[in-house]
């Protein structure tokens, strides 16, 4: 198993998160996928160090665990199981052209920024297992 590590500035997102998460759907997707019921939005991640960035580039080139839309109105999804500070969360990558390349959504089954005391602008290191 390989364990890919990186990190990025928690930021907030354009508060989508809660919308998305709440739907039968991809709560039962989740639910399957990853063992996550989720909690209403995601942590979202800014990721600029290069270092950091390569390793994020590198996680999104691997085939993750696929989040398939019901239908058109949605989009497709990949997620990737991880850890941040011990807490197990899931990495959701959107499969839409337009999403930010330096972006990381998270999804938790507790508020991930209360349960750790985290705020914006805080470095935030994500573990992936391969």
């Amino acid at each position: 198993m390989a364990r890919l590590v990186f990190s990025g500035a928690l930021v907030f997102g354009k508060g989508e998160g809660a919308r998305f998460t709440r739907t039968d759907w991809v709560r039962e997707a989740f639910q399957d996928l990853v063992d996550i019921d989720p909690w209403p939005g995601t942590l979202n991640l800014r990721v600029s160090e290069k270092r950091s960035l390569a390793v994020w580039h590198e996680i999104k080139k691997l085939p993750g665990l696929i989040l398939r839309a019901p239908d058109s109105a949605w989009c497709d999804g990949r997620c990737y199981p991880a850890v941040i500070q011990g807490l197990s969360c899931a990495i959701v990558v959107p499969e839409v052209e337009s999403y930010a390349p330096d972006q990381v959504e998270i999804i938790a089954a507790v508020s991930i920024r209360e349960t750790l005391g985290l705020g914006d602008g805080d470095l935030i290191e994500v573990e992936v297992t391969t």
